[in-house]
This record gives C-alpha cells, sequence and structure tokens, in this order.
C-alpha cells in the first residue's frame, strides 16, 4: 500500500494530488482547499517516504488504483503537477468512471527522444546536487515551503540515487501511445505556464484533443507555479473544483 499524507475531513470531496518530480509538497499552497476538501497527497517514487524507489509508471498506477478504492468514494477528483499531471492523465484514461474531474498542471506528454537523452544523461550530476541540503532547504524556501516542509524535502532528497532521478525522464508519458485518452468523458483541465519550454505548451495542444479538456496559460508563470504563483492559481482551481466536485 502506498504511503499517503492527508489533510482536511474524510466526509467531504476527495481530490487526490499527485506532486512532481521529487517534490512532496509541490501542492502546499493549495493545501489551504482542506477547509473544502479532503486532500490525499501519496508518497509517490522518489519523494518522501517513497524517495529511493525507482519510478515504474505501471506499478505506480496499480498502487493508486489500490489506494482509491480504499478510499470507498463513489468519485474523486485528481490534480498532478509534472511528473504527477503525467500519472494523473494515465489514471484518468483506464478508470474515467472513477473521477469527478481532472486537473493537470505542466504536463510533458511528447517526448522526443534527444531530450530525454539529454536529461537522462545529467541524472548522475543532478542526483549529486539533491544531496546537498542547503541547496535543497534553499529551493524549498524558493518554492514558498514551510521550514519543516523544505526541511523534509533535504533530509528525504539524500535517498534519491542516479537511478531513480533517470526514471522521471526515462519513463515520461507519451500521450500517443495512450489511444484511449482521447475518448474520456469527464471534466479535465490543463495548464501550463507561458515562460514554460516548447515542449510543455507542445503537450497542453495535445491534451486538448480531448474535447473535454480546457487548456490555459498562466501568464508570468514557470514549471514550478503551483508554488509561485499559487494566488492565481487558486483563483482557477478554486472555480474548477467547486463546479465539478
Amino acid at each position: 500500500m502506498i504511503y499517503y499524507d492527508e489533510y482536511g475531513n474524510r466526509d467531504n470531496p476527495t481530490i487526490l494530488m499527485l506532486h512532481g518530480a521529487g517534490a512532496l509538497d509541490t501542492f502546499s499552497q493549495q493545501y489551504c482547499f482542506s477547509d473544502k476538501y479532503h486532500l490525499v497527497v501519496p508518497h509517490l517514487p522518489g519523494a518522501g517516504k517513497a524517495a529511493d524507489v525507482v519510478f515504474e509508471p505501471e506499478k505506480t498506477k496499480q498502487e493508486l488504483f489500490e489506494l482509491i478504492e480504499n478510499l470507498h468514494k463513489d468519485k474523486i477528483g485528481v490534480i498532478g503537477h509534472s511528473l504527477g499531471g503525467q500519472i494523473a492523465v494515465m489514471l484518468v484514461s483506464e478508470h474515467p468512471e472513477w473521477f469527478s474531474f481532472a486537473a493537470f498542471l505542466s504536463t510533458w506528454v511528447n517526448p522526443r527522444p534527444e531530450t530525454i537523452k539529454m536529461y537522462c544523461s545529467l541524472s548522475g550530476v543532478s542526483a549529486k546536487m539533491l544531496h546537498w541540503g542547503w541547496l535543497v532547504r534553499f529551493q524549498g524556501k524558493y518554492w514558498n515551503y514551510t521550514e519543516e516542509q523544505a526541511k523534509y524535502m533535504a533530509a528525504y532528497s539524500k535517498q534519491i540515487t542516479p537511478q531513480v532521478y533517470r526514471s522521471f525522464f526515462a519513463n515520461t508519458l507519451d500521450l500517443a501511445k495512450l489511444p484511449f485518452y482521447r475518448t474520456v468523458y469527464v471534466p479535465m483541465l490543463a495548464i501550463c505556464g507561458d515562460k514554460e519550454v516548447k515542449d510543455m505548451k507542445i503537450s497542453l495542444n495535445l491534451l486538448s484533443e480531448n474535447p473535454c479538456c480546457k487548456t490555459m496559460i498562466l501568464q508570468k508563470a514557470n514549471h514550478d507555479f503551483p508554488m509561485r504563483n499559487s494566488e492565481d492559481l487558486n483563483k482557477i482551481l478554486d472555480g474548477f473544483f467547486s463546479k465539478y466536485a
């Protein structure tokens, strides 16, 4: 059973929050929604209590399906950022009947071989830098984490190996290989920042090929907008959640 944190009252509508690669508290600035919703934050491979676990999409997907079944809810919402967004797309595509809505933030779904190769080649250096506690704590502060959240990220990041880091990119979702996505009949919202790379904006267009998926580009925002641009994002999410939860 996958480990998870939860916020809010279990009697409220549940939202599954799937964090970005290596960043358990990606949605720290959205935990405020716990006053209306029951928020469930699984520790995905490469973060928190699963920091030393290599990301395997199929295994992770099945563990999350098990978690969802154990929540004993008719339907839940799901929101994912970056790697978590890719996982959210997979979950909704396989079991759309389990979800009342889905939100995909900065979700990369058009992996180009040369780009994947580049990121994977940097896995050794990148993993080593994640072992520098002062640097990770500084990153947490930049992301508006609490001191406790930043310290925890610095602690678990020391367990991220080059193999774990490489798995984030080597297993990037290719939407072209997920044909069921195009016929998913669930209210969906996909957002990326206007300062993000071209591939992310191409991915946004690919996600919009499902007519149920509305897309938005958040102005003055980079890849880390859930943490850095939370005021603007939360207004959008509040309207989306309240309409479909």
